[in-house]
């Protein structure tokens, strides 16, 4: 049925291109447009045979042509004969494709164009044939007629090399849209993991401190329920850090080494990271402008993690915009000296003195909504912070008026984040 379904569009779409055309040699005889779009079917459907394609063609093209002409010439005798003549050139065209192209195991546009050509050729032989009657020929007509079908095939390998090629750019922009959503998702898992690793620490912390609990406890005349509690308690928080363990192992297999050492310039990542906020300003009707400056380049080795820290703060800013008439982010990046710099500004409404010293504890945040009651988590800075002087071994320092914005400074030696070895 999708067979039938697909050939009937096929043959309907060059009956409709049949409609733009021009009189050549001798009345009834015309040169369209439908076989120059006709080898383009032929071609991108190489599933069908091209036989029953022009075959369908070859009835309900001429049928269609056969009812303007009717009744433009109110005449069934001439029109029957131009029908005619039309359903032998679609069916003659059909079966030297087949024979010349379809039939071949391995083919290539050169192929293509030298079987359309002589399909065009030859079919227009056969129909103006039967329009003279086998009598009447001159050099000219066929010379035309050779032009006419070197002409048309000539346009019809540009369509399909156009076509190729607006195919190759979507499937381009899909791999560059697939690969730009793996970064972020990765950038963010990772994140996610070293965090979870340093909670890993504090839970160490709180067994060891639980065990020494039911030490002293042991050691005490306390009742032997209290004693039990102590211990259940560490074992329970043992076995949390073991499941925390097991959670972390699997999410890091998922995104591969716990330090990627294949290095990304910092141009790509501000490419890939301009796209999503560009896309979450839109989504959220922001009324934000944002800009990049990126007056150097250079390698960034653990990528994934400075995509969370610039996104963290480039999101941070945009949402301190509430309410706020044309806000902006704005983004440098520079090299001075051995260092690499990364700013993050905005004229958003800043940060409290009061709450400067604390914006990178984690579960601070001054974020609060006002129709539920929801608190921000507040790990976000603290996220920022951590990579930043762990992973990057680097510093961050904000600087914030009340009223008229915030500015991030990011500094890391360029050693550190090119992950050249010392």
């Amino acid at each position: 049925m999708k067979k039938i379904k697909s050939i009937f569009i096929i043959a309907v779409g060059v009956a409709l291109a049949s409609q733009v055309n021009i009189n050549f040699f001798v009345p009834g005889f015309i040169i369209t447009l439908s076989v120059v779009i006709l080898p383009v079917f032929l071609y991108f459907y190489k599933q069908f045979n091209p036989i029953e394609i022009l075959f369908a063609t070859g009835i309900i093209s001429p049928l269609y042509r056969g009812i303007f002409l009717y009744f433009g010439t109110n005449n069934l005798h001439t029109t029957i004969g131009f029908i005619g003549a039309d359903v032998l050139f679609y069916f003659s065209y059909g079966i030297l494709f087949y024979l010349l192209y379809w039939k071949k195991k391995k083919t290539g546009l050169t192929d293509l164009f030298f079987s359309a050509f002589f399909c065009d050729f030859i079919s227009n032989i056969i129909e103006i044939s039967i329009m003279l009657r086998f009598k009447g020929y001159s050099y000219i007509i066929f010379q035309d007629l050779a032009i006419i079908a070197f002409t048309r095939t000539v346009i019809t390998i540009c369509i399909i090399l156009l076509l190729k090629y607006y195919k190759l750019l979507l499937i381009k922009e899909e791999h560059e849209e697939r690969y730009r959503k793996l970064v972020l998702m990765t950038s963010s898992v990772k994140s996610e993991i070293y965090f979870m690793n340093k909670n890993n620490v504090d839970i160490e912390g709180v067994m060891k401190k639980a065990y020494s609990l039911y030490k002293i406890i042991s050691q005490q005349s306390y009742p032997s329920e209290l004693k039990n509690l102590s211990l259940d308690i560490a074992k329970d928080v043992h076995e949390i850090k073991k499941d925390y363990i097991s959670v972390i192992k699997g999410l890091e297999q998922m995104v591969g080494e716990k330090t990627d050492t294949v290095k990304m310039d910092i141009a790509d990542i501000v490419n890939i990271i301009k796209t999503d906020v560009v896309e979450y300003i839109k989504t959220n009707k922001y009324n934000v402008s944002l800009e990049f400056k990126m007056k150097d380049n250079f390698n960034v080795v653990e990528h994934f993690y400075l995509v969370c820290v610039l996104r963290n703060l480039i999101y941070n800013s945009i949402e301190a915009m509430d309410k706020i008439k044309n806000g902006y982010v704005k983004i440098s990046i520079r090299k001075i000296q051995d260092d690499c710099i990364l700013v993050v500004e905005d004229n958003g409404k800043g940060i409290k003195e009061k709450d400067i010293e604390f914006i990178f504890n984690p579960g601070f945040s001054t974020k609060f909504n006002s129709e539920t009651g929801d608190i921000c988590r507040g790990i976000g800075l603290a996220h920022v912070k951590g990579i930043v002087n762990d992973v990057f071994g680097g510093t961050i320092e904000v600087n914030s008026v009340p009223g008229k914005g915030t500015k991030f400074t990011i500094k890391i030696k360029k050693d550190n984040m090119e992950g050249v070895s010392v």
